[in-house]
């Protein structure tokens, strides 16, 4: 063991450092990952920085880093959200040098789209020409999975929109209604069933327009270049046809669609027919998906459903299936073909949500945590009073995010928060629940019960779709619904609850909210065993710790990795409550199958805790008993010579490293517990024997030579009494013919024991008689798992404390500060005071207040200038540009962003 190893394991035991809380950072593959939504086998082979252009007579530059992995190149600009882009090996035509004045190398790239894309790299000629030797190499890798653009395209609506070349550039847009030869490729449910809400009042024709623009110029679905305009284009919500391929792009589920093909339909085809639990919960959830949309109200929609949440189930069984996937896999089918809905769910269970739709749904309650921080640290009024009323806020939240608001709120604007969900990630999940509390707290500020809380918001998602300021004077803002007020508030002054945020306030809470699932679900099953024999309940719990501890590396609350303790584990599990069980052994094993009453295998922890059971009853004819059931293979009630040999192998790894209780004799002193009686073997070890007598003596005895001896003529005395095979039933054994001392070695007459012999060989000795009386259950010693309890007055503790200690001075400091400068403006206010009441007495104050007014009406005069000057224009340029600026409507009582920064920070 090396020296670091040594000084981990000490400082592991010390408690100094809990293995088990640490939570490890990301690897640079898994931040790549999730940052490009990319699949889990994406590794980042090499990074370097570029100038990108997107034409090469286009003057415009977008400093960044170009990264590569195995089938992909990413680029991400320097200033966030300027441009980047993911792009598959496979989709790119062309790739060439060339020639450049200014940089050391420059290279062009042709996507299959025909755009055309200008790498200027900066960097060491070595760094340069090692990447472009790389990306070489894996653009010839990827040629071969170039054959899957065939069948992979047509199941994009993008390219069916934009796939005929007879139509103008500024028409070129096919709708499914247009006429052609072409049928669109098969999409969600909307195609049959139509698509929730009014297509008109949701402008769906100027979007779709829009999107076929940018489209034709930055490219679709695996090659589009991503600028500020295409965030502005989803957040004002996305065209019905093109919802579901956008979706897919955002999330990254169209990567993981791309490079498994046909796997949906061949684990439809393996599985078909099976049953399972999951299953069967599934069938239980399948009409009561969003029943107000009319697919789900036919045998289209419901098998459609029943399809994708049965593959997945079977997919990962891990999972199998949760309480609110059936909502979210119903929405997603609406837009969605059911293989598209089965990657997009894959990747929200394992990557966008991971924990949410899991055996312990951790991921939703550390997320209600995390919310239930944030609402305390934005609105701590609203969350002072909540606490006062015990008003739980996770009742009315946990089903907006398990759902992901799907659930909450009608579908049309539901849709609007996913448009969003996909593209930035959980947080907007955050973002839109701080909004609707804010826009609400007044209400909710005058409630004292968990109805009234539930009933005022379901009231307001009711009303999503009306004026949110009907009585005012301003046309435009009267329009503004109160859908686009929640979206502005959620954006602009919640856009400082960022992912790292999140991290960080998911990290903080992990662990608590993880002992809470733990301790739940060790109180329910430790509630539900039974047969316990002697084991106290403290020893049930520290058998159920070790029990898990030994089970998985994870957190229980993650969800258990197997249900079933295997050979392997339970000898690891042995290992931590018997000091003998230092090595796999032949009665190990024995024990394993005898607790294994099912033959499945493997122990559940109610296996466990009967075995234990039962050896620990100070019962020595039980134990004696149970001793001997473990070698009796056919229960037929006896031992043959082989098994004779293997039980007192069984008793010497036991007993070796046990000590003996000792007994004071009628003398006073100090004897062994083992005597052995006068046999053949009992006059050669009685000079090994110290003698009471001899004051020079040790007082107890060395404990593995009287185990040893005590076994050596357990082995004698059950051969000597052990009956012949072929003996008549009739026959006494006190009546046996005498045998030769070496029965043990002769084949040709076998013998075997019953249960009465083995009692009696074991009675007839004092040490063994002890060891099934007590010594063997006392060496299985049921204590405390290591971890189990968290030891207070760490060096983790006293780093919190100080850090404690600092956030309280500096809030002290900050609330000085902030006295002072109130005093100050009471000060300045009582001034201007004073100075008006002068003025006034002089005569001026007339003239001040018509300054004032002269000034309120020239402001007014200009606010309606300027509204006068905004004209409506009824075309679809027009329509198409209001579309983009609803982005940039003003809500009053809306703070900026850097105001709500500041306030939060």
């Amino acid at each position: 063991m090396s020296l670091l190893s040594t000084i981990r394991s000490k400082a592991a035991s010390l408690s100094l450092f809990d293995p088990a809380k640490s939570e490890p950072k990301p690897s640079r593959d898994e931040i790549f990952q999730s940052s490009f939504r990319l699949p889990p086998d994406a590794v980042l082979e090499a990074a370097i920085s570029i100038e990108l252009s997107l034409d090469r007579s286009s003057s415009i530059f977008f400093p960044g880093k170009l990264m590569l992995s195995q089938s992909f190149l990413v680029f991400d600009s320097i200033e966030p959200r300027a441009c980047s882009f993911a792009i598959p090996l496979v989709a790119m035509k062309r790739v060439e040098r060339l020639a450049s004045k200014t940089y050391l190398f420059a290279l062009f790239i042709e996507t299959m789209h025909g755009h055309k894309l200008n790498l200027q790299f900066v960097g060491l000629r070595s760094q340069i020409e090692d990447f472009c030797a790389r990306l070489k190499a894996n653009l010839r890798a990827n040629m071969s999975r170039m054959r899957l653009l065939r069948d992979f395209l047509p199941t994009l609506y993008s390219e069916y929109m934009l796939s005929d070349p007879a139509l103008s550039p500024s028409k070129q847009i096919r709708t499914s209604s247009s006429s052609s030869s072409r049928d669109p490729p098969p999409g969600g449910l909307g195609q049959l069933f139509k698509y929730p809400g009014d297509a008109r009042k949701l402008r769906d024709k100027s979007k779709l327009r829009l999107w076929a623009e940018y489209m034709r110029d930055h490219g679709r679905n695996l090659t589009l270049v991503r600028l500020p305009t295409f965030q502005k284009l989803i957040r004002v919500g996305l065209p019905n046809v093109l919802r579901g391929e956008i979706w897919e792009l955002t999330s990254g589920s169209m990567f993981l669609r791309l490079a498994n093909p046909n796997l949906y339909t061949s684990l439809q085809k393996e599985f078909e027919g099976r049953t399972s639990l999951a299953i069967e919960e599934i069938e239980k959830d399948l009409n009561r998906s969003l029943p107000e949309y009319p697919a789900y109200q036919s045998d289209e929609g419901i098998e459609r459903l029943r399809r994708v949440l049965t593959v997945y189930s079977w997919r990962n069984e891990s999972v199998g299936y949760c309480q609110a996937m059936n909502i979210v896999v119903a929405a997603l089918l609406i837009y969605m073909s059911e293989e598209q809905a089965f990657w997009c769910l894959s990747m929200l269970c394992d990557h966008l949500v991971p924990g949410y739709y899991s055996q312990t749904m951790y991921g939703t309650l550390l997320d209600q945590r995390v919310f239930e921080a944030l609402v305390e640290k934005t609105m701590p009024i609203l969350w002072d009073h909540l606490v006062k009323s015990d008003i739980q806020l996770s009742v009315v939240s946990l089903p907006w995010f398990l759902s992901l608001y799907v659930n909450s709120m009608p579908l049309t604007f539901a849709f609007r928060i996913l448009d969003v969900f996909f593209l930035e990630g959980p947080k907007v999940l955050f973002q839109i629940g701080l909004a609707i509390l804010r826009i609400n707290g007044e209400e909710l500020l005058d409630v004292s019960d968990d109805g009234s809380f539930i009933s005022i918001l379901k009231d307001y998602f009711t009303r999503l779709g009306d004026s949110a300021h009907p009585s005012s004077q301003n046309e435009k803002l009267r329009e503004v619904t109160k859908f686009q007020e929640l979206m502005v508030v959620a954006f602009r002054e919640f856009s400082v609850i960022t992912d790292d945020i999140i991290s960080e306030q998911r990290r903080k809470h992990k662990s608590h909210v993880l002992d809470g699932i733990e301790n739940f679900a060790k109180r329910t099953q430790l509630r539900n065993l039974h047969k316990t024999g002697k084991l106290t309940p403290e020893d049930l719990s520290n058998v159920y710790d070790r029990f898990f501890q030994a089970l998985q590396s994870s957190r229980l609350g993650l969800g258990p990795t197997k249900p079933y303790m295997d050979i392997d584990t339970f000898q690891i599990f042995m290992h931590g409550l018997a000091s003998w069980a230092v090595e796999p052994h032949d009665f190990l094993a024995r024990l394993f199958h005898r607790w294994d009453t099912e033959l499945q295998g493997g122990l559940t922890l109610q296996d466990v805790v009967t075995g234990l059971g039962a050896i620990k009853q100070e019962d020595i004819m039980s134990a004696m008993a149970y001793f001997f059931e473990l070698y009796d293979e056919d229960g037929d009630g006896k031992v043959d010579r082989e098994g004779i040999l293997q039980m007192s192998e069984g008793l010497l790894y036991i007993t070796r490293n046990l000590t003996p209780r000792v007994v004071s004799d009628l003398d006073g002193a100090t004897a062994s517990s083992s005597s052995p009686p006068p046999t053949a073997t009992s006059s050669s070890s009685s000079s090994s024997t110290p003698n009471a007598s001899d004051p020079n003596a040790s007082a107890t005895p060395t404990p593995q030579y009287d185990y040893l001896s005590s076994v050596s003529a357990f082995i004698q005395r059950a051969f000597e009494y052990a009956t012949p095979d072929d003996l008549p039933a009739s026959t006494q054994l006190i009546d046996a013919p005498a045998t030769k001392a070496n029965i043990a070695l002769d084949p040709n007459h076998p013998r075997h024991i019953t249960l009465p012999t083995f009692r009696m060989v074991v009675l007839a000795d004092e040490a063994l008689e002890r060891f099934f009386t007590h010594d063997f259950a006392d060496s299985i010693k049921v204590t405390p798992a290591k971890g189990a309890l968290r030891q207070k007055g760490t060096l983790r503790e006293l780093f919190d404390s100080l850090v404690s200690d600092s956030v309280r001075v500096a809030g002290e400091v900050k609330r000085r500060i902030d006295e002072m400068e109130r005093q100050a403006r009471e000060q300045q206010a009582r001034e201007d005071a004073m100075a008006i009441r002068a003025a006034a007495a002089q005569g001026e104050s007339l003239h001040i207040q018509q300054q004032i007014l002269l000034k309120q009406q020239q402001q007014e005069m200009e606010r309606r200038r300027k509204e006068e000057e905004e004209e409506e224009e009824d075309d679809d340029e027009s329509a198409d540009k209001d579309v983009l600026e609803g982005l940039e409507i003003e809500v009053p009582g809306v703070a900026s962003k850097e105001s709500a920064g500041s306030e939060l920070l």
